[in-house]
């Protein structure tokens, strides 16, 4: 990571295969989360070009757990967070709205990382287990209308979520 720093930092562009592997590097859990920072910095510098974003587009797809929820047509929502205003979880509430007005809903979310509450630490609050059951996600689309989709942390969960 120390090598891909400073080329960012001196404004270099990567590869395509750079950029998937670097992700595929941080999903699973080889960076510490200051070098994931300093990345994130580094890209905040400069803009991300196409064969970078492509690479961690790569990555992700990738990495993911495919569910097919095709047959339910469901509405995906998924807030942007770190508003910067404390404002409560509006993605979180509008799932709840839509799902209640009969419509099925994906809800993707994960901890607050900038505000102070994320999507999961809503949902978990009110008691649901995360899960990436195909299975159970169904079942909850089903009955609930909604399956959350949590996206899953590497590293242990601290005491505070």
């Amino acid at each position: 990571m120390k090598e891909i720093l400073q080329r960012l930092f001196h404004h270099e562009e990567l590869s395509s295969e750079e950029t998937r592997r670097i992700m595929r590097d941080i999903a699973a859990g080889k960076y510490a989360d200051e070098q994931i920072a300093a990345l994130l910095a580094a890209f905040c510098m400069r803009s991300i070009t196409v064969d970078e974003l492509l690479g961690f587009r790569s990555a992700l797809m990738e990495t993911r757990v495919a569910i097919d929820f095709s047959p339910y047509r469901p509405i995906d929502i998924v807030g942007t967070g770190g508003d910067g205003k404390d404002t409560f979880n509006i993605s979180t509430c509008a799932c709840f709205v839509v799902a209640g007005a009969g419509y099925k809903v994906a809800k993707h979310g994960n901890y607050a990382a900038t505000s102070v509450s994320g999507a999961s630490n809503v949902i978990e609050e009110h008691g649901v287990r995360f899960t990436a059951d195909a299975g159970r996600l169904r079942h909850s689309m089903e009955r609930c209308n909604v399956a959350y989709l949590h996206a899953q942390e590497q590293c242990v969960k601290d005491s505070s979520h």
